[in-house]
């Protein structure tokens, strides 16, 4: 062989000793997947350097997201920044319109959301609720005065309507006391009155003839009950009732006029006319369409805001909770060794093969200068 041959020989076989080699060694970055052993010894380079220090890796993995990657402060930046608001209140603009567009009712949109019977059980818990607060109500002030637990605004307001009310009672009597029926009545109670008193009422009866004792009683009777001393007097005694009823207490009322069970049966019957089916039976479109502008303009972006600050404010503790190293470090043991594999080399390919070139090129310099030393030596 020649100098040329020799030369030429040697520049082949370095360069082909440096790509193979390079080569080699990517490869075991990865291969083989599993330890080998022989004759019971684990053979040298088996598994691959990624397999072998995978546990390794994943802790490194898992370290590097939660203290690099996914911070506390990157995700609140992230979560504070207008990017974030502007594109969460857009979704809320598209999703209000998107309701306010709904034919559904309330009743067909929580049936479609899981909730059944929710007319049934709105009512049923209102009427749990304010029967508790009554109870609890009446507990507290069981014992106490009724002027001490209404409001004085309304005991002033209540005292003032007294003398109304007395006004109303006569004007009320005096029109009744005019019609027929009225007249006929006291005319009745008369003549029980006279009937009661034997001999006397007979006597009386007799001396009037035949004209009506009721046509002689009602003018005095009228004229009795529009004389201004017999309006005072009916304030007076309306004022001295409603007196004592304030000095009762809730105990005394409800022994003297079953103050609760009359408390609670008005409570029912409000109940009853105030049922919430037709709010169920109501178009959602209808009542999204009414708010749409305070909800879009006021109401998302104060939720938002409130919202995202809650957030921001526990998202550490979150983190912490979540332990978010543990989770990546569990996905990276469970990913397969193959599939990690061909993602590095889909990504790298073009590189590792320039570094196998590489390692031919140095390989093949390697070769012609280790040449060159035997032509001159």
């Amino acid at each position: 062989m020649g100098i040329a041959g020799t030369f030429l020989f040697m520049i082949v076989i370095g360069a082909a000793i440096g790509a193979v080699t390079n080569h080699l060694a990517i490869q075991m970055l990865f291969r083989p997947y599993r330890p080998y052993y022989l004759f019971g010894k684990r053979v040298p380079f088996t598994p691959g350097l990624i397999p072998k220090r995978r546990d390794e890796l994943a802790k490194q993995m898992g370290l590097m997201v939660t203290n690099h990657l996914l911070t506390p402060e990157g995700i609140k930046k992230r979560l504070l920044s207008d990017t974030v608001k502007n594109q969460a209140l857009l979704f809320a603009e598209q999703f209000t319109q998107k309701m306010a567009a709904s034919e559904m009712t309330v009743h067909e949109a929580l049936a479609a959301a899981g909730i059944r019977n929710p007319q049934e059980k709105t009512d049923a818990w209102i009427d749990r609720f304010t029967d508790e607060k009554l109870s609890e109500l009446y507990r507290k002030y069981e014992h106490r005065a009724i002027k001490d637990w209404l409001p004085d605004e309304l005991q002033e307001k209540l005292d003032e309507k007294v003398p109304m009310a007395a006004d109303y009672i006569l004007k009320r009597s005096i029109d009744y006391f005019e019609s027929e029926e009225g007249k006929d009545r006291l005319g009745n109670m008369i003549d029980d009155f006279l009937n009661s008193r034997g001999m006397l009422g007979s006597m009386v009866q007799m001396f009037l003839g035949n004209s009506s004792l009721a046509d002689r009683v009602l003018p005095e009777l009228l004229k009795f009950l529009r004389n201004e001393e017999t309006k005072k007097l009916l304030a007076d005694l309306l004022s001295q009732e409603w007196g004592k009823l304030k000095s009762y207490t809730l105990y005394e009322a409800d022994e003297k006029w079953n103050a609760k069970d009359l408390l609670f049966s008005m409570k029912k019957r409000a109940l009853a006319a105030l049922q919430t089916a037709p709010f169920f039976e109501c178009r959602l479109g209808d009542i999204i369409s009414r708010y749409e502008g305070e909800i879009t303009g006021t109401y998302a972006p104060k939720l938002l805001d409130a919202a995202l600050g809650s957030i921001a404010a526990h998202l550490e503790d979150v983190l912490k909770r979540l332990r978010l190293e543990e989770v990546v470090k569990e996905q990276v043991d469970q990913f397969p060794v193959e599939r990690l594999e061909e993602m590095v080399l889909s990504i790298s390919k073009r590189e590792f093969k320039m570094i196998t070139y590489l390692g031919g090129l140095l390989g093949g310099i390697i070769g012609a200068i280790q040449a060159l030393f035997v032509i001159l030596f």
